[in-house]
């Protein structure tokens, strides 16, 4: 009989020390949804945070471009028009066809490499 409950000692031994692993366990998985919860936390803030610097950047960038729309509207005072070139005598560069036809016309001494074709491109008529 003493060998008995010696051996069911033992064996509540051995359960009493697995179920104060499994608590150990247990504790551990429960700090988890805490974690979890705090970088939720963390993350839905720095969100807000990026939302906020989103839209500042997106509102200096339309004042931006509505400063470069209006730069360009006012160096439009050195533009040259010319009218009554043929769309078909170009031959695919525009800007290389307008500063053969300056050089052409006023000669290399006059349109020197000083000036510049920046953009050449064709429009249709202003009626």
């Amino acid at each position: 009989m003493q060998f008995s409950l010696t051996k069911i000692d033992g064996g509540i031994d051995a359960v009493s020390f697995r179920m104060d692993r499994l608590s150990e366990h247990l504790d551990k998985l429960a700090e988890f949804p805490d974690m979890i919860e705090r970088s939720v936390s963390e993350v839905e803030d720095e969100q807000v945070t990026t939302s906020e610097q989103q839209k500042q950047l997106h509102k200096a960038l339309s004042s931006l471009q509505a400063k470069t729309e209006d730069l360009e509207t006012c160096s439009c005072k050195n533009n040259l028009h010319i009218v009554g070139l043929a769309e078909s005598t170009n031959l695919g560069n525009m800007e290389k066809y307008v500063s053969q036809l300056f050089i052409d016309l006023m000669g290399c001494e006059t349109f020197s490499d000083i000036f510049m074709v920046e953009r050449a491109y064709c429009s249709f008529p202003i009626a």
